[in-house]
């Protein structure tokens, strides 16, 4: 089956092509909104170089967020594009779900961190003893210090007397002070290539949930958001009288609610 992942959800994105669960392609680059809008040509050159139509593809994969919002909602367009005009199947991956997927076979719970605004950031936390991370409680939005207190809550650490948990993702970076003044020697904090999901890794994921039946139909598919966008809180923050002036005539600029 040839799929292809798209990642726009964060600071580092890309497109990757798939052939039977194999990674033939793949592109990625520090996303700006010039180059996430222009995927589209990149994906062109990368189906000429392995010679490929574009009919060819069968499936597309796309992490649907937690993230920036600006970001998302631009690989979400693509792969609704795609999904549509080619009359193929949609797998969606939680980024969060993705960036856990970089570290297979670890015997430590994972902990992907996505920056969302100041302190704040999106999180969950997985066993990845094998090809598959497997979530463990809920996806979570909050500040970067009740995130550390809700792992020491909930008993990650008290496995062994030695557990540790490790960190992935721009806010383990970002935050990396506060985790390790919080946990001290029990945090890992993974390294820098392991900031952001693989648009490799979202194809092979995304082809799973098209082969068990999972796929989200183009005219239905939308980000995952899990907080309001900083245009949305900016016009909720105004005054009514502002508000109703808002509503008119212009449309809110687009604006970013991650990193």
């Amino acid at each position: 089956m040839r799929v292809v992942g798209i990642d726009t959800s964060t600071f580092t994105g890309g497109v990757a092509l798939i052939a039977n669960g194999q990674v033939v392609a793949e592109y990625s680059a520090y996303v700006t909104r010039r180059n996430s809008e222009s995927l589209m040509g990149v994906l062109d050159e990368m189906l000429k170089d392995l010679g490929w139509d574009v009919r060819d593809l069968q499936g597309v994969a796309v992490s649907i967020g937690p993230g920036s919002f600006t970001g998302t909602r631009i690989g979400v367009t693509m792969a609704k594009v795609l999904g549509y005009s080619l009359d193929i199947p949609i797998g969606a991956v939680v980024t969060l779900d993705a960036v856990a997927a970089n570290v297979p076979f670890t015997e430590l719970p994972v902990c992907p961190i996505i920056c969302a605004r100041r302190d704040i950031v999106y999180n969950a936390v997985y066993r990845v003893d094998g090809p598959c991370p497997r979530k463990v409680g809920e996806y979570n939005v909050g500040k970067i210090a009740e995130v550390i207190d809700n792992i020491k809550r909930l008993g990650y650490l008290e496995n062994r007397e030695h557990d540790k948990v490790m960190f992935l993702g721009d806010g383990a970076i970002k935050h990396k002070r506060v985790i390790e003044e919080r946990l001290h020697e029990q945090a890992v904090i993974g390294p820098p290539w392991y900031l952001g999901p693989r648009p490799g890794v979202v194809a092979v994921m995304g082809q799973r949930q098209i082969a068990a039946g999972n796929v989200v139909d183009a005219r239905d598919l939308v980000p995952f958001y899990m907080g309001k966008s900083s245009a949305e809180k900016a016009q909720n923050e105004r005054r009514p009288e502002e508000r109703a002036k808002g509503n008119g005539c212009r449309n809110h600029p687009d604006e970013k609610g991650g990193s």
